[in-house]
């Protein structure tokens, strides 16, 4: 039995356990998943359809058929072309498995005109998020999750290293952007997990910037959170930049960021609820006078998704254990001056908690700055 087979033996216990009838799902993680096979998704219907009761199939557009039977250990294909109503296909096969009624667990993330199309045709099926089926196997990672989690971080720490080098001022935000994009290129990755932040200067304190045309000045610090995907895993890291010498201001901020970061990580193990993490890391933070400047929740959860469970939050219940990923990212952002954000992704093991990150964390001045 392969890793996909088992994953699908576990969700039809748990399908079994919460009476439905089968999971659909469509272009995204899950399906990525629960098949191997990953595409973008598109206007044309295209799922995965896991009966309880018989062997899981495809519903796709003909053009998907050969990279689907590469990629996929499923190789039941329904096809259809563009001259063929897929609904009306789906309709029939659904007919032909004797399916007209029950519940079923559809994806999260699937566009709602599929969806309404799909209840258009099945008007006796009920439907249910996906959601906890998929949520609690994807949360723990295993032994080749984590290998591919720790390649991809392995790439953005080479790529922090490597732009140190390479920015000046003078740049924009945009061009340090794609510095970064082809340095993880470069090193394998398929490319950015979510849209590369470049925050310069008051930049720097909008938490979720991304990256514009303000020219780079010395005086800066420079927020830098980008991540990289590895055969489909995702990578997420921060670290901020000085240009040039900081103030003290700059530097006090920066040091009590970093503290606070390094509380997170010695917090976090197995057995402690996630809002301890997030509680002990914003304690030292309010402690120090800044609290009203940390704005956002300590750290979430990442695998084939950038943000997933766990969520590192004051008001998360999850109990950590050995196996879960996530990060460890505490900012202070001083609106219209400076921010500061450092972020560490992390293992949850049998004693305590591993970074996958290991570049440099101290208070980096960029060459060129003076």
């Amino acid at each position: 039995m392969n890793m996909y087979q088992l994953r699908r033996e576990q969700v039809i216990t748990k399908m079994k356990e919460n009476e439905l009838a089968g999971m659909i799902l469509f272009p995204s993680p899950n399906m990525y998943y629960m098949t191997g096979f990953h595409t973008f998704p598109g206007e044309r219907l295209l799922l995965a359809i896991f009966p309880i009761e018989s062997d899981p199939f495809f519903i796709a557009p003909k053009l998907y058929e050969s990279q689907i039977r590469q990629e996929s250990w499923i190789q039941d294909i329904v096809c259809w072309t563009d001259e063929e109503d897929a609904y009306e296909i789906l309709k029939t096969v659904f007919a032909e498995l004797g399916i007209n009624e029950g519940r079923f667990a559809i994806d999260d993330t699937m566009w709602a005109d599929q969806f309404l199309g799909i209840m258009s045709i099945f008007p006796n099926l009920e439907f249910q998020s996906v959601g906890n089926l998929l949520n609690d196997l994807r949360l723990i990672k295993t032994a080749d999750e984590i290998e591919m989690i720790n390649k991809s971080s392995q790439i953005v720490d080479e790529v922090v290293e490597a732009v140190k080098e390479l920015i000046k001022p003078g740049m924009t935000e945009i061009e340090v952007a794609a510095l970064m994009e082809f340095e993880m290129r470069k090193r394998g990755s398929e490319g950015p997990s979510f849209e590369t932040i470049v925050g310069s200067g008051p930049n720097s304190a909008i938490p979720h910037y991304n990256a514009g045309e303000r020219k780079i000045q010395k005086g800066d610090f420079i927020v830098l959170d980008f991540g990289a995907t590895y055969k489909g895993y995702c990578s997420d890291t921060t670290r901020t930049l000085c240009v040039g010498e900081p103030t003290p201001k700059m530097i006090e901020v920066y040091n009590i960021v970093k503290e606070a970061q390094e509380i997170g990580v010695r917090t976090a193990k197995p057995g402690i609820k996630a809002s301890e993490v997030d509680g002990a890391v914003r304690q030292y933070i309010v402690d120090k006078g800044y609290g009203e400047y940390f704005t956002h929740r300590t750290g979430h959860g990442l695998g084939l998704q950038v943000h997933e469970e766990p969520y590192i939050s004051g008001i998360s219940d999850t109990i950590l254990k050995p196996g879960m990923v996530f990060s460890v990212e505490p900012g202070i952002y001083i609106e219209g001056e400076f921010g500061v954000r450092i972020e560490d992704i992390v293992l949850v093991t049998e004693t305590g908690c591993e970074r996958f990150n290991n570049s440099s964390r101290k208070l980096n001045i960029i060459v060129g700055g003076d």
